[in-house]
């Protein structure tokens, strides 16, 4: 096996089917490292064309892949390498092939440390821990001689097939939803039968969800995709990507001619990932966005869909409330063992942590954080389980 680093700008199509067909049979999905995903991202957004890929490779196919900023690069002399991270990803768990993935994740490793004569540290965040990527993970830096430790671990609600209806939920959770069905009674009274239509294949969908989002508070602060047109236009072109092979799930509840919630969702192997949601303010009484994600969750269970994940801010407390189901979401940090992994790991850690807030640091973000705390009061201690560069305005998102 070897590695290569491509910058996104140079992808060629060769590059970009042994990518497709490596995330189709990744031991772990993760549809925010796909090229439907990531190359819309690297044209559109921010620093996007300053970052590539390192792609890991043997007999012409792809074994692992992973985007990383320039300053990843080996030839760049930084102590600390991370992966590329940007507003619209909410998973940072590499793909990796199934026939051997330790192996792909040992080079991957090698190639993003380098010759460098200094300890090199790489902090991967968003880390799916305990599935078989993380394990690879692990093999691989305990073969290479290092030290990978885990740090602010932390638990995303996941809905799970094997969920035995309410009966088997938490009290806590039977709890919610009941207050959920008392709400959509109270909407069915006042306004009428709502009803989920699943709008995957229609082309306007995606400007209508556009606009239902722009109409909010996220409108209001300036921190809607709608705000920005390169954010808008990559939004459409991710949805037009994963409409295209069949793998976008974009549900709106609807009543009487108004669009009162809409959730846009990907697919990727079994598994579905809530990515973006939005309702009308003026039916926030009812609860819209909790009513559409579990009837979606019905939906996509009946549609073959092993599980959901829910992409929300551990802290999330709506969702929490939602659900039982839990994936634990992790930083895992590679580095050199014995006294200089002991002072390096942690400083990494740190210096990532401090490089997310910096960069979250812009008028856009400030006003998108000062809306949410006008409108909503913080439940259940502070907000500790994604780093701030990557909430992407996630939080709350079930209202």
């Amino acid at each position: 096996m070897h590695a290569r680093i491509i910058p996104f700008t140079q992808v060629k199509p060769a590059d970009e089917r042994a990518w497709r067909r490596l995330a189709a049979r990744a031991v772990e999905p993760n549809p925010f490292y796909e090229p439907d995903f990531l190359l819309p991202a690297c044209r559109r957004l921010r620093h996007g064309r300053q970052a590539g890929l390192v792609a890991v490779e043997e007999a012409g196919r792809f074994q692992a892949v992973l985007p990383v900023p320039w300053a990843a690069w080996p030839a760049v002399p930084l102590p600390v390498v991370t992966s590329w991270r940007h507003l619209y990803g909410y998973l940072g768990t590499p793909l990796l092939a199934p026939e051997q993935p330790a192996e792909a994740a040992r080079c991957l490793l090698s190639a993003l440390r380098g010759r460098a004569s200094w300890p090199r540290v790489l902090v991967l965040e968003l880390i799916g821990d305990g599935g078989p990527a993380a394990a690879a993970l692990r093999a691989a830096g305990a073969g290479l001689g290092l030290t990978v430790r885990v740090h602010g671990p932390a638990e995303r609600a996941v809905f799970r097939a094997e969920e035995d209806g309410d009966a088997g939920l938490p009290a806590s959770v039977r709890r919610e939803r009941r207050a959920k069905a008392r709400q959509w009674r109270r909407l069915c009274a006042d306004r009428g039968d709502p009803a989920v239509v699943d709008r995957s294949q229609d082309m306007a969908a995606a400007a209508e969800f556009l606009r239902v989002e722009a109409s909010g508070w996220k409108g209001r602060a300036g921190t809607a995709l709608a705000s920005r047109g390169q954010d808008a236009a990559f939004y459409r072109e991710v949805a037009e990507r994963f409409r295209a092979s069949g793998r976008l799930r974009l549900y709106a509840l609807e009543q009487g001619g108004a669009t009162l919630a809409m959730q846009t969702s990907l697919c990727a192997d079994h598994a579905v990932f809530d990515w973006k949601a939005a309702y009308d303010e003026r039916f926030a009484g009812y609860g819209p966005g909790a009513q559409l994600q579990l009837r979606v969750v019905e939906l996509e269970r009946g549609r073959g869909a092993g599980w959901i994940d829910s992409c929300a801010d551990p802290c999330d407390s709506h969702q929490s409330r939602l659900v039982s189901g839990r994936r634990s979401i992790a930083t895992l940090a590679i580095g050199p063992g014995g006294p200089a992994g002991r002072l390096a790991i942690p400083l990494a850690v740190a210096l990532v942590e401090l490089s997310g807030k910096l960069r979250g640091l812009s008028l856009r973000t400030l006003r998108g954080r000062l809306a949410r705390s006008a409108r909503m009061p913080r439940t259940g201690g502070a907000r500790t389980g994604r780093p701030d560069r990557a909430r992407g305005e996630k939080q709350c998102r079930c209202e």
